[in-house]
């Protein structure tokens, strides 16, 4: 089994045992693994530990049966696993900001954890710990004609209508053209620091119709990391940044930034048949 596998197979076993206490040595021994392997296994793939992974499925789960039953808040709480009445209400209010009896009694929304659904992607061994893989290499300056999108990707409506008018660029520029590659160059706005700015755009030598409505960017020449990652950018967009986080710190890179960019995306003209486009992160 790969890393992806085992975290899966640990997900539903988790899933099939939220009623009782799991430690890392029972998880661990399913796979025949050392129990600090796996735990570094499942904080790479999920970027958060299992113990608070577990912890946050139950008490989800605990919020539920509270807000769809009028069983005892007692008798939920040993239904997922908790020792007393006290410590599953410290730990509910330490989630959820509420107490179980008045989440239940004023009806209060809160954020449950879903059960994980894992992005695919490769791993690999450095510096002791686990880390998404990666390669460098050199990168000369990109022109690039396109239009910029700016959102806030915390925000639902803002980050769909940013993937949507993606979506449609691509289809004008390259699905129906002959561009070779798609580029989505990313980075902080400047006045707006929760919002991104995102570049959508061709390589300027790959085409040859109407530039009228086109703007110009340059990815400039730098040394890159670069990513493999399914999907698009926008519907994954917080396990990269996870990845990245956990990345630099593990790796020694430092990210470099006077290119002026954080990052970009590439699709290349095999990505239909793939579905798997490449992260460029600028780096000293």
């Amino acid at each position: 089994m790969n890393y992806i596998e085992i975290v899966n197979d640990a997900i539903q076993y988790i899933e099939s045992n939220l009623h009782r206490k799991l430690c890392l040595e029972e998880l661990a021994s399913r796979y025949y693994i050392f129990p600090m392997h796996f735990y570094r296994i499942f904080r790479a793939v999920t970027n958060q530990t299992i113990k608070s992974y577990i912890l946050g499925r139950r008490l989800s789960q605990a919020a539920l049966t509270l807000k769809n039953t009028d069983r005892k808040v007692v008798d939920v709480a040993f239904q997922y696993g908790f020792n007393s009445h006290e410590q599953f209400t410290r730990n509910f209010l330490k989630m959820f900001h509420v107490t179980p009896n008045r989440y239940r009694k004023e009806k209060i929304s809160v954020s449950l954890i879903d059960e994980l659904d894992i992005v695919e992607r490769d791993f690999r061994n450095e510096n002791k710990d686990i880390i998404v893989d990666y390669s460098c290499r050199e990168v000369k300056e990109i022109k690039l004609l396109g239009k910029e999108l700016l959102f806030n990707p915390e925000v639902t409506c803002e980050l769909e209508e940013a993937i949507r008018k993606g979506y449609d660029f691509a289809e004008e520029y390259f699905v129906q053209v002959t561009s070779r590659r798609l580029f989505y160059v990313m980075r902080r706005c400047s006045i707006d620091a929760s919002r991104i700015a995102c570049f959508c755009g061709i390589a300027a030598v790959e085409h040859s119709g109407d530039r009228s409505n086109l703007e110009e960017r340059i990815i400039p020449g730098s040394k890159y990391a670069i990513f493999r990652y399914p999907e698009i950018m926008g519907l994954i967009f917080r396990t990269v940044l996870e990845d990245l986080y956990r990345w630099l710190s593990v790796s020694g890179f430092e990210l470099n930034n006077n290119t002026g960019i954080d990052m970009f995306a590439l699709q290349t003209e095999d990505y239909e048949q793939t579905g798997k486009f490449y992260l460029y992160v600028p780096v000293l």
